[in-house]
């Protein structure tokens, strides 16, 4: 969804019935891409030089633009077949001596395209089925009507895509606690780990299992309300439950003990999946704190207003 977020946020129509047909079509498996991370980091990604976090640049020459960068971290970015996903929507540069906000724009490249080098495929710790690559762009051509949006509003364009996935990542959240939960809760209903009852009989275990249950239900709330602060919501969801997340897992390898480290087990993997949700779509130190700082600075924020009171 990352990857077509900004065709579908300031998409044309014309962008949209022609970036979008391939993902309605019901065949095949098309892989669309954000092409915002790059080696070094991008929490500071719209900071002008030497400090800027997206360094790819974008010139228009005739009808096309041609782009040149490295990217990482970018989920699906190189496709199937190291040449590109079958839609890159890449943050890059298209006015570099203009003012942050205004230098940045994002464009749309249709992949398999030339000029796309898979440098590596990362090795991550969790997520092992999900491509995660670093790679270049050399020269890579696109036509000049493929930039979404206006040019020079990637900032905001960029933004507003990743406010969308936030509370995505805290239903990630939820699904991994309630998985370790489910788990450890008949563990421990079930072995007796050479004592004479089984372990949720002893009062240690039971109070673990009742506080990693009180927390999935507090981050799961964040989702049950209809209150009109969805922005502020959405930042809490990704935040205090990535967070909630790793904490409660590892609570619970607590209540399973050593066997948690035997990977015939669920709740190892579970935690190396839960490590990486405070870190990627916007990291909660570099990018989801500093937009709840700036939320909370704004004239008009009303702090009763994400609870509906």
């Amino acid at each position: 969804m990352l990857g077509l977020f900004p065709v579908l946020l300031n998409g044309t129509p014309e962008q949209a019935g022609h970036f979008l047909a391939p993902f309605a079509a019901g065949q095949g498996a098309p892989l669309a891409a954000f092409a915002l991370s790059e080696p070094g980091g991008s929490a500071n990604f719209d900071a002008p030089a030497p400090a800027e976090g997206v360094r790819t640049q974008a010139r228009l020459e005739g009808d096309h633009w041609i782009i040149s960068g490295a990217k990482k971290w970018v989920s699906s970015g190189t496709g199937w077949d190291e040449k590109g996903a079958d839609l890159l929507t890449v943050v890059c540069r298209t006015d570099p001596d203009a003012p942050p906000e205004r230098g940045i724009s994002v464009i749309a490249v249709r992949g398999p395209a030339e000029g796309i080098v898979l440098d590596r495929a990362i090795d991550s710790v969790g997520h092992r089925a999900h491509l995660q690559p670093e790679f270049r762009l050399n020269d890579v051509h696109t036509r000049a009507d493929h930039l979404i949006g206006p040019r020079g509003g990637g900032k905001a364009l960029a933004e507003a895509c990743f406010t969308g996935t936030a509370p995505i990542v805290g239903v990630f959240a939820v699904g991994l606690m309630r998985a370790a939960f489910d788990f450890a809760l008949n563990f421990s209903k079930t072995e007796k780990r050479g004592g004479a009852a089984p372990i949720i009989s002893h009062q240690a275990v039971g109070y673990a299992l009742a506080d990693a249950k009180m927390a999935i239900e507090a981050v799961r709330s964040l989702f049950d309300t209809q209150a009109p602060g969805a922005l502020e919501l959405a930042l809490h969801a990704k935040v205090f439950g990535s967070e909630t997340a790793v904490r409660v897992i590892s609570d619970l390898t607590r209540v399973v003990g050593i066997d948690s480290y035997d990977r015939t087990l669920p709740l190892g993997g579970l935690l190396a999946d839960a490590l990486v949700l405070p870190l990627f779509d916007g990291g909660n130190m570099g990018v989801r704190r500093r937009q709840l700082h700036e939320l909370m600075q704004m004239p008009d924020y009303d702090p009763l207003a994400a609870s509906g009171n």
